[in-house]
């Protein structure tokens, strides 16, 4: 999905926001990972920035 986002809208990057548990999804795939805290109480954010080439 992530290539087909990126083919079909060619925008600079793609960026998303995440939790704990799929982070390593994200890192694999190339995004560069930055937490964003407990944006939640209790529950820590990730935003996921990938830079389309």
């Amino acid at each position: 999905m992530i290539s087909f986002i990126k083919v079909k809208h060619p925008v600079p990057f793609v960026i998303a926001e995440t939790d704990k548990e799929a982070v390593i999804f994200y890192e694999n795939y190339g995004f560069k990972i930055t937490s964003l805290g407990e944006k939640y109480p209790g529950v820590e954010r990730y935003q996921c920035i990938l830079k389309n080439k």
